[in-house]
């Protein structure tokens, strides 16, 4: 009933910019299966991707994405929600265009995500810090010096040159559409002036390049030219896998320790509102007990996800 039960902790919601509105801030990882490199950085791939959470993002209007990031076998989108069925129907509707076209693309059929990872950031401190995560994906696995030089689809290059992200988007039939990725201002740096917002990614961007520059050099690493990541087998995969533990939450150790005795205790009151569920269906006269707030109720209470073609 309850062993994968998805909260949000209202504790650390923050309002947000550009809608004005108090959201909660999660980043998503989604990995591909096998580690296949299946989002391979060739232009058609590249603007499918981009296209596709484009049209999410008008499908969507209450979602803010603050940073996204696609290296070739895994995906991270740094967004903000207002509620989880808001973030969970986004995310299913994006991840499964995403699979879909992805195969098509590739001749291929079956699943290509694994189950998406999702944390909640308790603060805006640390929401920074995860989307300068983002930002350093290809520079951190020694596949460009700087963020700068960044040939995967990200958010980088509208966060440093203030330059428009664009993918292609089509459905069946109709004609192809050039769709612009909206890039929101993360909260606690909306009073940032552009030019200023723009100084700090650059900030972090130099900042990354000068950590990594002796871990490269170390490992004796040479980064590899753009055409040839342009090249690779989209079904091949890296050598060595590394696997790190996700933690609950990004934020301070107590919020980490406030968020299992918040998943705890509402883990027990969901479980008792299925179980009477269940015995309802069994017995319509049993009474029901509404589902804890915070938590994701089962799919038939969730409101139906946009129609294939709606604009």
């Amino acid at each position: 009933m309850a062993e994968k039960l998805r909260i949000e902790d209202p504790r650390h919601a923050v309002l947000t910019a550009r809608l004005g509105i108090v959201m909660a801030i999660y980043e998503t990882t989604s990995k591909v299966i096998d580690d296949r490199f299946a989002f391979i950085p060739t232009e058609q791939c590249s603007a499918l991707l981009l296209g596709v959470l484009a049209q999410a993002q008008r499908l969507f209007p209450l979602i803010d994405v603050y940073a996204f990031h696609f290296l070739s076998n895994h995906l991270h989108l740094l967004i903000g929600a207002p509620t989880l069925t808001q973030k969970s129907a986004f995310l299913e509707w994006t991840l499964r265009e995403i699979s879909r076209r992805i195969n098509k693309l590739l001749g291929r059929t079956g699943s290509l995500l694994e189950q998406n990872h999702c944390i909640q950031v308790t603060t805006v401190e640390h929401a920074l810090q995860r989307l300068r995560y983002l930002m350093g994906q290809a520079t951190a696995q020694f596949l460009v010096r700087h963020p700068a030089e960044d040939i995967f689809p990200s958010s980088t290059p509208a966060l440093l040159f203030g330059k428009p992200v664009e993918g292609i988007f089509q459905y069946a039939g109709q004609a192809p559409m050039t769709l612009r990725v909206r890039i929101d201002r993360l909260p606690g740096l909306e009073d940032l002036s552009p030019r200023d917002h723009r100084a700090l990614m650059w900030t972090l961007a130099d900042g990354l390049a000068a950590e990594a520059r002796p871990k490269r050099k170390k490992a004796g690493v040479r980064i590899p030219e753009p055409a040839a990541l342009r090249r690779l087998d989209p079904m091949t995969r890296p050598r060595e896998r590394h696997r790190s533990p996700a933690p609950v939450v990004h934020g301070p150790a107590e919020h980490h320790d406030d968020w299992r005795a918040l998943h705890a205790e509402l883990r027990v009151a969901y479980t008792l509102s299925s179980r009477a569920y269940y015995a309802w269906q069994a017995d319509p006269t049993q009474p029901m007990i509404p589902w804890p707030a915070h938590t994701l109720p089962p799919a038939f209470a969730r409101p139906r996800r946009p129609r294939a073609g709606a604009a």
